[in-house]
């Protein structure tokens, strides 16, 4: 199995609706083999999600997915890490969670100067600015607001 070949006949199916791959792994749960892959997007639905997963189905050889292998197509989901600088500067504008020595909890993070994250947070009901080196962040990821 050469996760590759999957990923270069899934790509012409994402580009249509903008989606991207987020990762192809295979892994194991409940003792049944999975090739994992999750997109991501803007206006992921169920429908879309089914038709191209249908699709990648029929485009694949028994070498490409072997009978003993489950292939599963799902969304990265409303909440996914933030693993690097790079993958902030994307989620400027967007809400956050993040723990740091400084700060835990959720805000916008509204913007990036020089390797520090400037967050937006509601401290007691009055909103202010915090700064917090990137490299302090032990955790973050994107986050829902309700």
């Amino acid at each position: 199995m050469n996760l590759k070949k999957i990923e270069e006949k899934l790509l012409p199916l994402l580009i249509p609706y903008g989606y991207t791959i987020y990762s192809i792994k295979t892994k194991r749960e409940f003792g049944e083999k999975i090739i994992e892959i999750l997109v991501d997007g803007e206006m992921i639905n169920h429908d879309t999600l089914e038709s191209i997963h249908m699709k990648l189905v029929e485009l694949l050889d028994e070498t490409e997915l072997p009978d003993d292998y489950f292939l599963e197509l799902s969304t990265v989901g409303a909440e996914r890490p933030i693993n690097s600088i790079e993958e902030a500067e994307k989620n400027v504008g967007k809400y956050i969670y993040l723990e740091s020595n400084q700060y835990r909890g959720t805000g916008t993070l509204v913007g990036i100067e020089d390797g520090t994250l400037i967050v937006n947070i509601n401290d007691k009901g009055r909103f202010r600015d915090i700064k917090i080196k990137y490299e302090d962040a032990r955790k973050m990821r994107t986050s829902v607001k309700f």
